[in-house]
């Protein structure tokens, strides 16, 4: 193949992925961000290594892939840390094999923007919460602004849905110390 055909087949690539990244980054903030003014992000949480503060509270789904995490006065959730170096090794091994040209170069850039953002949690300032319960398996908070919030709503990983996943007892005592935190009453 002529290095003009690849130089057009690699240019080609390149506008593909960008163009999926951008309809990504699109479903994702019409989603997750478009109805929830309360939710901020956050690149990194707490490392799991790192002892949490005082009443501060960090719980993982069933099988580990998420956390939830009561940290000062914000809840934070997203991928666990088990997940993330799990993806970040997976993306390593497949830059490390795919090195070649300009194709190699953008696929070396794209997946380590994604590797950066990978670890990004929502956060929850606790101010902008009036209540915080489980209802149904799901934790569930209401936000000041009147608008009732399921943590992880629809999210699945790995085909599964997030917000039911985390173990019953588990989710009991992340809600009571979020409601301690906030000088509100055990729930009912």
């Amino acid at each position: 193949m002529s290095s003009s055909r690849r130089f057009v087949a690699a240019l080609i690539r390149l506008t593909l992925v960008v163009l999926a990244l951008l309809l990504v980054g699109r479903y994702f903030k019409n989603k997750f961000f478009a109805s929830h003014g309360t939710v901020h992000v956050q690149r990194e949480a707490p490392p799991a290594t790192e002892a949490l503060g005082p009443g501060d509270m960090r719980i993982y789904s069933a099988d580990s892939s998420v956390d939830l995490v009561l940290s000062g006065n914000n809840i934070l959730a997203g991928l666990s840390p088990k997940t993330v170096d799990k993806v970040k090794d997976e993306m390593q091994k497949e830059t490390d094999s795919d090195t070649s040209g300009f194709a190699g170069s953008i696929s070396k850039i794209v997946k380590s923007s994604v590797a950066g953002a990978i670890g990004t949690h929502a956060v929850f300032p606790l101010s902008d919460i009036r209540d915080i319960r489980v209802d149904d398996g799901h934790i569930v908070f209401d936000a000041k602004d009147g608008k009732q919030h399921d943590l992880f709503g629809n999210t699945k990983v790995n085909g599964n849905k997030v917000s039911n996943s985390f173990r019953p007892d588990d989710a009991q005592k992340f809600v009571e110390a979020v409601r301690t935190r906030m000088g509100l009453p055990a729930a009912r």
